[in-house]
């Protein structure tokens, strides 16, 4: 791989950020980076590159986890704000643009001013937008404090339990210490793109929701439901306990529908395999590409198999209640979905190199001396054969992608990356350890195909 150095960053953002728009009335000329191209190799049939990178916010803050939609003619992006550093201290913050260059706030909620419940303890994560024509909804999860209160005796009851169906020691300890934390989802709306309503409660608590897509006129959302919320043991934990120590938050996928978007009720059960931060969309027969990350944690366990989590593509017709496995062959952490013109495009975090390192201040923390960044791929669904398109201007603690298609086929990509102001928590730069501190921007980038076959 081809590393910049900081001055190559410093000039790129100069002229990436600041000199190029998004042509959002056309495609622009192919830029030419320091350091030679960053066009992809071509496909048999088609080429991806970007064309322009601009950060649409950036405020000295860690800003994270965006999406991005169309409703009205206008563009929207939604993120986490102001946040101290990647655990906490943020708020919402929604922008709205007619061009995509030029953005206006028209939300924001700083942390702990829109809290759902009285006992939430970390407000609207991960905001997913799902637009209608008589309303732009918004979905996120939000914390609440959880449940410690049982008995010795029933805590022993459960451990036998679990150790008779052949988990571990320490799998069980990582599976009481999730009751800490309850997971909530929590949905808002506005029927102007200024006004929200409060967030009302959505789901059962446990489940925690990504993006949500729109087939003929039905809509559709994937939840994954952490199974260390309730003292209890459900079918989906009784199949993960025997591969516990390969897991890190015991989660399972599940469909949900709606024929308005505000009440749900589950399709279909997708997999139970660690499954979260599921995305998805529809190709024009009806049938359903999803993939997991598999895994809130790149750090592997004790005993885990290599490639253990890497993550997983699930495919489905109509009426969605069987779900053919295709694993895929690399990590992808916090993927997004997209059938865009004649194929699936995915987007996520990468992450190059498998070496175990330690953290250099903490002896304790294991730490992967790897490369992250925002990558594209395609994804062929018969086979599940991931193929690397375009590699997204991003460095440290970065990605989480969200896409929309434009009518001329190209696809704008919102994501969130380190500035090149903190070059000691890099990967790229002089620091081992990338650290999760800000400031972190939001980006937004446009991505071309050029047909090649």
């Amino acid at each position: 791989m081809n590393h910049w150095k900081l001055t190559d960053r410093r000039n790129f953002l100069r002229t990436v950020g600041a000199g190029l728009g998004l042509g959002l009335a056309g495609v622009p000329e192919t830029l030419a980076l320091p350091g030679g191209s960053r066009t992809m190799k071509p496909s048999a049939e088609a080429r991806y590159r970007w064309v322009s990178v601009r950060e649409i916010h950036g405020d000295g803050t860690h800003n994270a986890w965006p999406d991005i939609c169309r409703w009205r003619d206008r563009y929207y992006v939604a993120f986490n704000s102001g946040g101290k550093n990647h655990g906490g201290g943020h708020g919402l913050l929604v922008l709205s643009s007619g061009d995509g260059l030029n953005w206006e706030t028209v939300l924001h909620k700083s942390a702990g001013e829109w809290g759902v419940l009285e006992n939430t303890t970390r407000t609207t994560v991960c905001p997913k937008f799902l637009p209608l024509k008589d309303r732009l909804i918004l979905v996120f999860y939000f914390y609440t404090e959880g449940d410690m209160n049982v008995s010795p005796q029933r805590k022993a009851d459960l451990k036998r339990r679990w150790l008779s169906l052949k988990g571990s020691e320490d799998g069980f300890k990582r599976w009481v210490g999730h009751h800490s934390t309850s997971f909530r989802t929590g949905i808002t709306y506005s029927e102007d793109g200024v006004r929200f309503q409060d967030p009302e409660p959505l789901l059962d608590p446990s489940w925690r929701v990504w993006r949500p897509q729109t087939f003929q006129g039905r809509h559709y959302i994937i939840g994954y439901r952490c199974h260390g919320q309730e003292w209890s043991f459900s079918p989906e934990l009784e199949s993960m306990i025997p591969r516990a120590d390969t897991f890190e938050m015991f989660e399972s996928a599940s469909l949900f529908g709606s024929a308005d978007g505000l009440a749900w009720s589950k399709v279909s059960d997708i997999a139970a395999e660690d499954n979260d931060e599921s995305d998805f969309d529809f190709a024009p027969d009806g049938r359903i590409l999803a993939v997991s990350r598999k895994g809130a944690s790149s750090k592997l366990h004790p005993g885990a198999r290599p490639g253990s989590r890497h993550a997983i593509a699930y495919l489905s017709h109509p009426p969605y209640r069987s779900w053919r496995r295709l694993p895929l062959d690399r990590m992808i952490q916090a993927p997004a979905v997209r059938w865009a013109k004649d194929r699936w495009m995915i987007a996520g975090r990468y992450i190059d190199g498998e070496t175990e390192q330690v953290h250099p201040q903490r002896a304790d923390y294991p730490h992967k001396a790897q490369r992250y960044g925002t990558r594209m791929w395609t994804l062929e669904d018969r086979t599940g054969t991931l193929t690397q398109a375009v590699t997204l201007p991003s460095w440290g603690d970065c990605s989480y992608p969200g896409m929309i298609e434009e009518a001329n086929g190209d696809l704008l990509v919102v994501y969130y990356s380190h500035s090149i102001t903190t070059d000691g928590h890099q990967y790229i730069g002089g620091g081992l350890w990338p650290g999760k501190l800000p400031p972190a921007s939001i980006y937004l980038a446009r991505v071309v195909r050029e047909e090649t076959g």
